[in-house]
């Protein structure tokens, strides 16, 4: 399986693809092809490690705070 069958939201597609084109490569990486990176990221992990959602569902929550006011 690979990278083929990652299907992404046209428009986000064509915004990545317009800042590729228009990054002078000077800079730091624009945010939007950093968030391409992240969801890629994500998306990998899904198709070659499919347990690792589970993992992080079983894993502790954080408890959450109490309000701890008078009346």
């Amino acid at each position: 399986m690979g990278l083929e069958y990652i299907q992404l939201a046209p428009g986000f597609v064509k915004e990545v693809v317009e800042t590729y084109e228009n990054w002078d490569w000077k800079g730091p990486v624009p945010m939007k092809i950093q968030e391409l990176m992240m969801v890629l990221r994500i998306e990998v992990t899904k198709l070659y490690d499919p347990g690792s959602w589970a993992r992080q569902a079983e894993m502790p929550k954080v408890p959450g705070l109490r309000d701890t006011k008078l009346g």
